[in-house]
């Protein structure tokens, strides 16, 4: 991931980018040009911050003369309730309605919130420039609010940091007051001596980002360059010092921290939604691919079991008429089986009769065309049926007596389309021919 920070000056604007590894912001570019108007700016971007193969997080830094600001004590420290109360806390600031009111704080090392506010006029313009050169920003802040970042993090000394346009006192590693200077030499030497008297604070070290010789007090010195901005080649024209302040924007970032961000409201970044579908975009479509190819599974399971129970309804369909050729309809073939098998269980000679339909069903033959009526009385039994002719009887019969079958002589019936009707009796084990 890329972090570009885009910081804008009355006529000036320094792009940075800085690659980020975990907490660290790795310098990779930064160059400073000067414009004169938007559209001027607009064309300077475009050229100077071609777009890069990975993600690209654009923050937009504003000037800070263009901000209000007030120390004020609420008793909530959450974030998104803060900015909820804000503008109902700073109506009296401003002849602004709340709805075009763009605010947000940050906490002090005092325990009070700094309050900055400005209209929506004043910034919107310039988040639609950068939306037109494709490098839309999802946070607007204000460099001077993060410069304690720079600073060593077990630093406990109250330290002033400053620059041409703004000052920042830092203690305990957070801010403990922060101002837009003006043109005056003596602006800086005066908002020290303020702030001396104002919040008990003894500034023992003065920092300065750039050199400036109306802004720079006698005891100021050159800030330490960040150990960030010595590692590694950095493209452009500017030096290490340069790079401090976008440095410290970058590493507010990173942190993880709340950073103090104008776009609130109406102008509120939604730029993070699309951005998590571009993550999960891969994911969603092999969760899909695999969601298909389960259903697609399911049905060819459910279509081959549908198979399978229609070929196993038409065979005990086919059984049935077999059994019972005489019934016309029934409602539930397998069901009418299972009750005719209960009724021959409750007879008490199921195993016998069963074992006996058995041996009729492999010893028939096809010449025996039904079997009308069967009785079987222990060892002895009756049958009644239909043959295609005498010899068919005689065939079945003799089969009967191979399978240790006593049967007597049948009793024959002949019929006139040339079909015979049979009687045959006989018993387990009786006389044979």
């Amino acid at each position: 991931m890329i972090i570009q920070v885009i910081q804008l000056a009355a006529h000036e604007v320094t792009c940075a980018r800085f690659r980020r590894n975990g907490k660290e912001p790795a310098p990779i570019s930064g160059f400073r040009l000067t414009w004169n108007t938007h559209d001027e700016l607009g064309m300077i971007l475009k050229e100077q911050c071609p777009p890069e193969s990975e993600e690209v997080r654009t923050v937009l830094v504003i000037p800070p003369d263009l901000v209000m600001l007030r120390e004020m004590n609420l008793p909530i420290s959450d974030p998104r309730k803060i900015r909820a109360v804000l503008p109902l806390e700073l109506a009296g600031e401003t002849a602004a309605e709340s709805s075009s009111l763009i605010c947000d704080a940050f906490p002090l090392a005092n325990g009070n919130l700094l309050a900055g506010w400005l209209s929506r006029e004043t910034v919107e313009p310039l988040i639609e420039l950068l939306k037109e050169a494709g490098m839309e920003p999802e946070v607007v802040t204000v460099a001077c609010f993060n410069w304690h970042y720079l600073l060593p993090a077990q630093d406990e000394q109250p330290t002033a940091i400053h620059d041409a346009s703004a000052v920042m006192v830092s203690q305990a590693g957070k801010p403990a007051y922060c101002r837009h200077l003006g043109t005056s030499g003596a602006a800086l030497d005066q908002t020290l001596a303020a702030v001396e008297l104002t919040h008990n604070l003894q500034v023992n070290r003065l920092y300065h980002l750039e050199q400036s010789d109306t802004q720079t007090s006698a005891r100021s010195k050159q800030i330490p360059v960040h150990p960030l901005l010595l590692a590694g080649n950095v493209s452009g024209d500017l030096a290490p010092a340069a790079l401090a302040s976008p440095l410290a924007v970058a590493l507010a970032l990173c942190s993880g921290d709340t950073i103090f961000n104008l776009r609130s409201g109406q102008l509120t970044w939604t730029g993070r939604r699309s951005r998590l579908l571009r993550s999960f975009r891969i994911p969603l479509i092999l969760a899909a691919i695999l969601l298909l190819l389960l259903f697609t599974e399911l049905g060819v399971r459910w279509y081959l079991l549908s198979t399978d129970l229609a070929s196993l309804n038409q065979s005990i369909a086919r059984i049935y008429k077999e059994v019972f050729p005489t019934r016309k309809k029934a409602v539930d073939e397998s069901a009418e089986l299972k009750a005719e098998i209960r009724r021959l269980e409750g007879a008490g000679a199921s195993l016998q009769v069963l074992a006996f339909l058995k041996l009729l069903a492999e010893t028939k033959g096809d010449g025996i065309t039904a079997i009308s009526e069967m009785d079987l009385d222990t060892n002895r039994f009756l049958l009644k049926g239909d043959a295609r002719s005498s010899s068919a009887i005689t065939a079945f019969r003799q089969r009967l007596i191979d399978k240790d079958w006593g049967v007597d002589q049948p009793e024959l019936t002949t019929r006139p389309n040339g079909t015979v009707l049979f009687t045959l009796r006989g018993s387990r084990g009786g006389s044979k021919p």
